[in-house]
């Protein structure tokens, strides 16, 4: 591959070229479809709601698509989702260790939990594209809070076990592999495709939103009425969050899917990946700190417990501070749209990397919790950034295929978890940190020099 776009070998893509990601200067990239007749919004359509009247209260470009109620629904029902998520990974995390004293466990449930977006992202998205897009979000939100439900039953009679909460993390997993891309392809059906940039920014807020409140509500309830409890606030976020996905109207299939078969959808979303060089070197791009880097949090109740001597309130307080720097990671890319997106790719990635190197070495609370903010701050930015401009890249009716080909490179997560659990067990977990946080920045220094079109977007 040529080294003037992505590191690899094979084929040549084309040269990679730079998309204008301004969230004010944001061009249609097709037309907008009509809608359906009872008047809800539709897969192309955009509601009345999301024109920009005179007078609007949106005095900011990056905030108008709040202007639009289908919108709204959708950011709040995302915000209840990775809420529910993210206190998921708190409490499985703080409960399987407290089970089993095992890092090894943790990096078995961090597997079974990831490895669904390796193997099922791909048909997922297939789904997404061929049917109602609000149909699967209700079914995979519903079914998802039954998990949560299940296992807060499980944890109340006392009767859990190990294995219970490894699979009840596989099937959260494979659910969330429907959830994600079907909520990431709705945002084109609730705003106008001028504001599509500013709509995408602005949902990864929503969806760090959950940073801040799930880590804290997780370990408030674990350390005050146990984790079961926190399982069952969880249910009740999902079942918030289905209410708001029941309050949009149906969704129609985007573009052709349906007239092909799909097995040809899925090759045709793999394809446009392949051939379009930027979201390829994107997706590559992506890849890195999926495998490297993100196995760090489940790395983290080991080091809330044994290295830095604090409870599960300690943990959530760790959680819930990178959850705030995630937060005013992505309002700053909402506020400050820019064309500069190679630089916040690198810098941002970089950072995160070196961050999480420093984080093993300290051992005084007050000084990871400033460590974690920051981490979360450059988190954020590198992932909004990613994550915008592979949807501005891409047209809605393929939406749902490339966001589960994206999804797919999270799958990475697990296959570079269940490893570091292992190897956190025989070298602990700050010498493993440390390692992952430098091979992470070793290799965007690499990238950076190899692939100076990326630096151009």
């Amino acid at each position: 591959m040529a080294t003037g776009s992505v590191i690899g070998s094979g084929s040549d893509p084309p040269e990679i070229e730079p998309i204008a990601t301004d969230h004010a200067s944001a061009e249609p990239l097709d037309e907008i479809g009509p809608t359906s007749s009872n008047g809800a919004v539709t897969a192309p359509t955009v509601p009345a709601e999301a024109e920009r009247a005179p007078g609007s209260s949106a005095r900011f470009v990056g905030l108008a698509p709040l202007e639009s109620m289908a919108y709204r629904y959708l950011f709040i029902g995302t915000a209840l989702t990775m809420t529910g998520n993210f206190m998921q990974q708190v409490a499985q995390g703080w409960l399987i260790y407290d089970l089993t004293d095992s890092p090894t466990w943790l990096g078995v449930v961090s597997f079974a939990r990831g490895i669904p977006m390796l193997v099922l992202a791909l048909p997922a998205g297939v789904l997404v594209d061929r049917f109602d897009r609000r149909i699967v979000l209700i079914v995979g939100q519903g079914l998802t809070a039954l998990v949560a439900i299940i296992l807060a039953g499980l944890i109340a009679t006392g009767v859990v076990q190990p294995w219970h909460v490894a699979v009840t993390a596989l099937l959260s997993g494979c659910l969330f592999v429907l959830i994600i891309p079907a909520r990431q392809a709705l945002v084109s059906a609730t705003v106008k495709r001028p504001q599509l940039g500013a709509a995408i920014a602005l949902m990864s807020t929503g969806q760090n939103s959950g940073r801040v409140l799930g880590p804290s509500l997780a370990g408030m309830l674990i350390a005050v009425f146990g984790v079961a409890m926190s399982f069952a606030v969880q249910a009740g976020g999902f079942l918030l969050a289905l209410v708001c996905a029941l309050m949009l109207g149906p969704q129609r299939p985007g573009g052709t899917a349906r007239e092909r078969s799909a097995v040809q959808n899925l090759k045709e979303g793999i394809a446009y990946v392949w051939n379009d060089s930027t979201v390829f070197a994107l997706m590559l791009l992506q890849a890195i700190p999926s495998f490297l880097l993100m196995p760090y949090t489940q790395l983290l109740p080991i080091f809330a417990r044994d290295i830095l001597q604090t409870g599960p309130d300690g943990l959530g307080v760790l959680m819930t501070v990178n959850g705030v720097g995630s937060v005013l990671g992505a309002v700053f890319m909402v506020m400050m749209p820019t064309r500069k997106q190679g630089i916040f790719l690198f810098a941002s990635l970089g950072t995160f990397a070196l961050l999480i190197a420093i984080f093993a070495l300290s051992t005084w609370l007050p000084l990871s919790v400033a460590i974690m903010f920051l981490m979360g701050m450059a988190q954020a930015i590198y992932l909004a950034t990613n994550n915008t401009l592979v949807q501005l890249a891409t047209p809605d009716e393929l939406r749902g295929r490339v966001m589960s080909v994206y999804m797919t490179t999270w799958g990475l997560m697990p296959l570079g978890a269940l490893p570091q659990g292992i190897l956190a067990d025989l070298f602990g977990a700050p010498m493993v940190a440390i390692t992952t946080g430098l091979l992470g920045c070793l290799v965007v220094m690499v990238v950076v020099m190899r692939a100076p079109a990326l630096r151009r977007l």
